[in-house]
C-alpha cells in the first residue's frame, strides 16, 4: 500500500470509528440513523477495496475512476456514480 492509500485508509478507519461511536450513543434521530448505516457500509466496502488492491476501479466496468473525484468522495463505486455527480457541478444558464 503506498503512502497515499495508507493516508486514505487511516482517514476512513477514523471516520468509521466516529460513525460507530455515534450509532452506539443511541441519540441519533430516526432520520439520520439509516444515512449513518449506509455511510458505514460504504466505508467498509472501500476499506476492503484498498486492502485487496481494487480501490479506484469501477465496480461495473473495471475502468479507473477519476482520481480528483476519489479524493473528494473515496466511496465512489462506479463511473455511473461519477456522471451523476457531474450533474450537480453544472451551473444553470438560466437564472
Amino acid at each position: 500500500m503506498d503512502a497515499k492509500a495508507e493516508g486514505l485508509y487511516t482517514e476512513l478507519r477514523n471516520t468509521r470509528q466516529e460513525i460507530l461511536e455515534r450509532l452506539m450513543e443511541g441519540n441519533s434521530s430516526a432520520l439520520i440513523k439509516p444515512i449513518l448505516l449506509e455511510e458505514l457500509h460504504d466505508i467498509e466496502q472501500t476499506l476492503s477495496k484498498i486492502e485487496s488492491g481494487n480501490f479506484g476501479k469501477c465496480e461495473i466496468s473495471g475502468e479507473l475512476l477519476p482520481e480528483n473525484l476519489l479524493e473528494m468522495i473515496p466511496t465512489l463505486k462506479s463511473l455511473e456514480d461519477c456522471s451523476r455527480l457531474e450533474k450537480f457541478y453544472r451551473k444553470s444558464i438560466f437564472h
